[in-house]
């Protein structure tokens, strides 16, 4: 009995020392929660996910923006490579390019953002036309927009992308941006607009004047690229690219002058005179002598690549582009010609009858008034009822075209070429 009652009596005082530890522990611990003690953990920090800023998705919403407070811009310096393409997907070029195959682009806006940046191309900032340098804002970039302003072409925008009021005023607009190098009108009608000039036949199919990603592909209407137009030369042939826009901005009000559309040459009798204000020369009125309806894609037939010419440096090349042109002619006006030395403007513009899977275009061509000329006549054009089209025409239209069937005194000094030229 005495072993017995020291065993227990030494287990009683060991589980009572138990219990004491476990109740000072208790109470510790009580002490740490209304403290706001907390156990330390081993916690793995993740990094947080980034976004890639190398693909970018194009959005193509047709819907307008409206807000002007995330439109901050910060202009690339750096240039890449890209393949120049011309305007509304027209083919790669590959020059030459005259043979052909019979087979068949204002309201005051208020300033609401980008801060005043200088203009990479160097424009001066003189002049008491020069407008006031807007608020700067803290709105973010967004991915699109950074997309926008990394493209290859460096944008001459002195004033980033705020929407100061675009209006008639050479010197005001080519201080806003540099890529500005003319005007285009035609009366009574939308077409009274900039024209732009850019490193590709790109950049204005998608962005403002201002340099905007345009979400609506309005873009601008823009002289082709290759031959710059200065204040002291320009092109043989000033090729100037425009969207065909729902609305009738743009260039769209071009395709008035097909006659297959509306039934009557009646815009191009009351509308032959197209103004072209350019930096080389003033400003200059042109005469619409003829219009075109072709296709892009060898897949749909014959393709003409009338945007390629933009220097005639022969007759030989004069004569040959413009047979070709006045083959594809949807009308003619006797009492006009056009002559080796003369300056062309060509117009061109989307225009899709047979849908957009098959890219087609209506241009319209016009020489510069020549000095002497005191008025011009429409009065005996009349519509070419066998233009030659391309095979997609034809199989959805029926016909063939008949031939070259032209007056040849549509091109001066033609005839006598031709003689040792067949």
């Amino acid at each position: 009995m005495p072993v017995v009652t020291e065993i227990f009596q030494k287990g009683y005082h060991r589980e009572m020392r138990k219990t004491r530890i476990m109740i000072v522990a208790a109470a510790l611990a009580a002490v740490m929660a209304l403290s706001g003690c907390q156990e330390s953990k081993v916690v793995e920090t993740v990094p947080p996910e980034t976004t890639p800023v190398t693909t970018v998705t194009e959005e193509t919403t047709t819907e307008a923006v409206t807000s002007e407070t995330t439109t901050t811009t910060t202009k690339a310096t750096t240039t890449t490579t890209t393949t120049t393409t011309a305007a509304e997907t027209t083919p790669a070029e590959t020059e030459p390019a005259v043979t052909t195959t019979a087979s068949g682009t204002g309201t005051p806006v208020a300033v609401t953002a980008a801060t005043a940046a200088q203009n990479p191309s160097g424009v001066s900032t003189g002049g008491s036309h020069t407008p006031a340098a807007p608020a700067a804002t803290t709105a973010p970039q967004t991915a699109a927009q950074t997309y926008a302003t990394t493209l290859a072409h460096v944008s001459g925008y002195r004033y980033g992308s705020t929407k100061y009021e675009i209006k008639h005023d050479f010197e005001y607009m080519r201080d806003l941006n540099s890529d500005f190098v003319g005007w285009l009108k035609v009366d009574d009608t939308p077409i009274d607009l900039p024209i732009l000039q850019a490193s590709d036949n790109k950049f204005y199919l998608e962005h403002d004047f201002w340099g905007n990603y345009d979400y609506t592909k309005v873009g601008c209407s823009f002289a082709d690229c290759h031959v710059p137009i200065t204040e002291t030369s320009r092109p043989d042939n000033v090729v100037i690219y425009g969207h065909n826009i729902r609305t009738g901005a743009g260039l769209a009000k071009l395709t008035n002058y097909y006659p297959a559309r509306y039934g009557s040459l009646n815009f191009y009798i009351t509308h032959p005179i197209i103004s072209f204000e350019s930096l080389d020369g003033g400003k200059s009125q042109y005469v619409v002598f003829a219009g075109m309806f072709v296709n892009t894609q060898t897949k749909h037939g014959d393709v003409f690549n009338y945007y390629q010419i933009r220097e005639f440096t022969s007759e030989s090349l004069f004569y040959r582009y413009f047979e070709a042109v006045f083959d594809r002619s949807v009308f003619y006006n006797p009492d006009l010609d056009v002559q080796y030395g003369d300056d062309i403007l060509t117009l061109s513009t989307c225009f899709y009858p047979f849908g957009a899977n098959v890219d087609t275009r209506f241009v319209v061509f016009a020489r510069r008034i020549r000095k002497g000329e005191t008025s011009v006549s429409t009065l005996n054009a009349y519509t070419n009822r066998s233009p030659l089209y391309f095979d997609y025409y034809y199989q959805v239209n029926g016909g063939s075209w008949a031939g070259r069937k032209w007056p040849e005194s549509l091109i001066k000094g033609y005839s006598e070429w031709k003689k040792t030229h067949p």
